[in-house]
């Protein structure tokens, strides 16, 4: 039996798998929410060679859906509960969950998580990788000022996209020695499913019209606009159907919305799942409509189950969307073109499996799981 030590106002998870480690890895991230950068951490965390590294999670915030899914895995974790405002006693709750667990290589996943770690780290002498998922929050210059003094101390800073990696580099002014991009990937043999079974399984008939959105309920993902633009298709389209997968803030907003604008009978709100590949073998479309974004697992997720992707043009989803080829894109904000995109894939199948398999193949060869465990290998030692 293997588990975490028990710390004052700490949640932990324990697993059967006998564990022989070299060097224990800690991801670090703000939950244990099926969110991208949690899963991003769940998939190197299980994915290192187990000869080689014993890896650990810590939700510094809150727990979530991917704790039975960590344990089943045989990965050790541990919720910190960080208390509102700056919770100074948790860099000292930090220091003990270090030193008990004798951790080698520390993995922050955004600001706080470094925020809370690094002093701990540095005392016990700990190697220490940040990487930032998101950069819309670097435009406070105190932010920046803040990133830019903590990556001094760390061994390596990592962007998930190009995108990420000119503002850590010309925004923040992270030096380019210690700044690398590692992409996101995804394990390709997961997402070949058999459609007609899927949709089965989802009460779906084979006539339905199927477009769906994973993404956590926040406002930034704009959940309002893919509901107007699928007003449009709906009427269109009598037999076209959306999927909602997810969980956040915004759940009452959205449900309201959907009553309002008379789509309860066309739209389903599916909640948090964790069967991911067996929703996009089910669905025609994938939709994501965020206002701001790094690189989306969830887009890369979509194109590995080869369905295409209607996105809007920010952050690095241009760079995997490649309008017209893997995907389209429409301008954030702008409904009509939303509504046309989908509406356009929906009622031309054979466009849509095309750009699905121009996608499948992009990820195949640029995103594959073995180059990124590979990388982050390499940077834990």
């Amino acid at each position: 039996m293997t588990t975490l030590s028990t710390l004052p106002g700490v949640m932990t998870g324990t697993s059967d798998a006998a564990e022989q480690p070299r060097r224990c890895v800690m991801q670090v991230t703000w939950s244990l929410v099926a969110g991208g950068a949690e899963t991003y951490a769940l998939t190197i965390a299980s994915g290192l060679d187990s000869g080689r590294y014993r890896s650990v999670m810590c939700g510094l915030d809150q727990g979530g859906a991917l704790e039975s899914e960590i344990s089943r895995r045989g990965i050790p974790w541990t919720v910190m509960n960080r208390h509102p405002g700056i919770d100074w006693r948790l860099m000292w709750r930090m220091f003990e969950l270090f030193r008990r667990e004798k951790v080698d290589v520390i993995h922050t996943h955004h600001f706080n998580q470094l925020f809370y770690s690094l002093i701990a780290a540095k005392l016990l002498r700990i190697r220490i990788i940040h990487t930032e998922h998101s950069i819309e929050v670097y435009k406070r210059w105190h932010l920046r000022a803040a990133l830019k003094a903590m990556s001094r101390l760390c061994y390596r800073v990592t962007a998930i996209g190009s995108d990420g990696q000119q503002v850590l580099s010309k925004k923040v002014g992270i030096s380019q020695r210690k700044l690398q991009v590692i992409r996101a990937a995804v394990d390709l043999s997961r997402f070949e499913l058999d459609a007609a079974a899927a949709r089965e399984q989802l009460e779906l008939r084979p006539e339905d019209q199927v477009a769906v959105i994973v993404a956590r309920l926040y406002p930034e993902k704009n959940h309002r606009l893919l509901l107007g633009a699928f007003g449009q298709v709906a009427a269109k389209l009598p037999d076209a159907r959306l999927l909602i997968v997810g969980e956040g803030i915004e759940q009452k907003t959205i449900e309201s919305h959907v009553s309002e604008l008379g789509l309860r009978q066309r739209v389903r709100m599916l909640g948090v799942r964790r069967d991911i590949p067996s929703i996009l073998a089910a669905c025609d479309v994938f939709v994501l409509c965020s206002d701001r974004e790094g690189l989306p697992i969830a887009v890369l997720e979509a194109m590995a189950a080869s369905r295409p992707v209607v996105a809007t043009r920010v952050g690095d989803l241009p760079l995997v969307v490649n309008d017209g080829r893997t995907g389209l894109l429409v301008d954030a904000g702008d409904t009509k073109a939303l509504a046309d995109a989908i509406a356009s894939l929906l009622c031309d199948r054979t466009r849509a499996r095309q750009l699905g398999q121009q996608g499948r193949r992009l990820v195949e060869s640029e995103y594959n799981l073995a180059g990124m465990l590979h990388d982050h290998t390499k940077l834990y030692g």
